[in-house]
């Protein structure tokens, strides 16, 4: 059975990437992506998060618990 849409951000939490400072990062295909990618952070109590977009990589969102 695969992830329903709902099931997709906690799933990218999961296979999330960890940078030396402790941040988790992961890259969004497009920017609705990524605001249901924070706004699943925030409603999981993640209080550090941020996103930056680049021309040729596209969305990069990063948090903290």
């Amino acid at each position: 059975m695969s992830p329903t849409r709902k099931d997709w951000p906690r799933q990218m939490v999961e296979h999330s990437e960890t940078d030396a400072e402790g941040w988790n990062c992961c890259v969004c295909r497009d920017k609705t992506e990524a605001e249901m990618l924070l706004d699943w952070l925030e409603a999981n109590g993640y209080s550090q998060r941020e996103v930056a977009y680049a021309e040729d990589q596209g969305f990069t969102v990063r948090w903290k618990r």
